[in-house]
């Protein structure tokens, strides 16, 4: 039951991002200090896109997790929690970013370990 809470959350927080990376670009970019243009925005969109583009994959792992189908979208999911913390860690260590990208990696990373270890509490159950 944690599990699904925690993907239920998982799944509107991304669509959330999303919806802000299609439509708020630059707002996005502005809370870590990053200045839009044109470029920048479309790449936030096309990040938006593809962050949308998981949502209806993670939206139905509430339901269940543990077929190899639903296995595969677990592992999706954690690699971008884990990959974009990375990705952001990058940018603010060569001060591309300010500290407000601090909270959000390790939310991120913190989100992505719990998700995992729920998996794994789940399996043991089993």
């Amino acid at each position: 039951m944690m599990l699904k809470n925690v993907i239920t959350f998982t799944a509107v927080l991304m669509a959330l991002s999303a919806i802000g990376l299609l439509f708020f670009p630059s707002n996005m970019l502005a809370v870590v200090g990053i200045v839009g243009n044109k470029q920048m925005n479309f790449l936030l969109q096309t990040t938006g896109a593809a962050v949308a583009s998981l949502v209806p994959g993670v939206w139905a792992l509430r339901t269940s997790t543990a077929s190899p189908l639903s296995r595969a979208v677990l592992t999706g999911l954690v690699g971008y929690l884990f990959l974009s913390s990375l990705v952001d860690l990058y940018t603010y260590i060569h001060s591309i970013v300010n500290t407000a990208s601090i909270p959000s990696i390790a939310f991120r990373i913190l989100l992505g370990a719990a998700i995992l270890w729920l998996v794994h509490r789940e399996k043991v159950k089993r």
